[in-house]
């Protein structure tokens, strides 16, 4: 048969999280896959451990590259997949075993559709539950249909979308066509390439999302603080290049969500005043209760 999805999984030392990551894409139900690993430069003894792997996965290929970035990585393997679908999984994380066919399923029957996403969980280091991705995102619960069961099209995507980037990327598939069309991931960003990628793909076909959660996003310590500069600095690019796109309303989200998260950057680094002024301003623009709820703990921190 032949190949229907292309399983991109980039490899920098992860040695201890791929057998859970692959054994999650081995057990997908009724779904022709390749399985593309590109190794970034791998230094903990990945590489053997994959390539003896690889002699009992004949669907599976190991690419080795020196250290070049995960946007370098996907764009690699994207160029390399055989599939009419393409499938994100970072090697932390983990698929349910019916994610896929229901999936390529929905996209197949509804051509238009150049990309669909499922809710995800959060999960400790202990892969214990913290909190599904809409449910962080009260304000992305007004666009769901809940009487629809399965995949829907996301009305406004890229007003959405600017604001409340719902989409994980271990939960997307998208038309190969399509991605390769908007030139694949932009490597000139040092963050956020795959939230620009998206916006990129919502300009040109259907978004379609499900409720149901289909993946587990590892939350590993120090990961997210450490890139936050980088991200911020991105971010503020990413929406520069997408204001002639959305009305009014959203830019004004758009640039509420940038001061939200600052305030974050600024809460973590203990800058606990300039946290404070900058979720005021946030809340203001875009009052929402998440935004409240920090605000409050910057009130609370603020008087002790």
């Amino acid at each position: 048969m032949s190949i229907q999805v292309s399983v991109i999984i980039p490899n920098f030392n992860c040695k201890q999280y791929l057998a859970k990551a692959i054994s999650s894409v081995v057990r997908q139900h009724n779904i022709e896959c390749e399985i593309l690993i590109i190794d970034d430069g791998s230094t903990d003894g990945s590489v053997e451990w994959l390539n003896k792997l690889q002699q009992s996965l004949p669907n599976m290929r190991v690419i080795k590259q020196q250290n070049c970035g995960v946007v370098s990585v996907r764009n690699k393997a994207i160029e390399l997949a055989k599939g009419d679908y393409i499938a994100f999984l970072d090697a932390d994380d983990y698929w349910t075993e019916d994610k896929l066919f229901n999936q390529v399923i929905y996209m197949q029957n509804n051509r238009d559709c150049v990309l669909s996403f499922t809710n995800y969980m959060h999960v400790n280091e202990q892969y214990e539950p913290i909190i599904d991705c809409f449910s962080y995102w009260p304000e992305f619960t007004k666009f769901i249909n809940w009487s629809t069961e399965g995949y829907q099209n996301l009305k406004s995507p890229m007003d959405l979308l600017l604001f409340a980037n719902v989409i994980g990327t271990s939960s997307v598939v998208v038309k190969k066509s399509a991605i390769c069309y908007v030139g694949k991931f932009d490597k000139s960003l040092n963050s956020a390439s795959d939230w620009d990628c998206w916006l990129k793909l919502a300009r040109i076909g259907n978004v379609a999302f499900t409720n149901q959660v289909s993946m587990g996003y590892l939350m590993r310590a120090g990961s997210i603080t450490a890139n936050r500069q980088n991200r911020l600095t991105a971010m503020q690019i990413i929406i520069d290049r997408c204001k002639n796109d959305i009305g009014v309303v959203s830019r004004f989200k758009a640039k509420a969500r940038m001061l939200e998260c600052y305030s974050e950057y600024y809460r973590e680094i203990g800058y606990k005043f300039k946290a404070f002024c900058l979720a005021t301003a946030a809340f203001l623009l875009f009052p929402h209760r998440r935004n409240l709820q920090h605000l409050v703990h910057d009130i609370k921190q603020s008087i002790k």
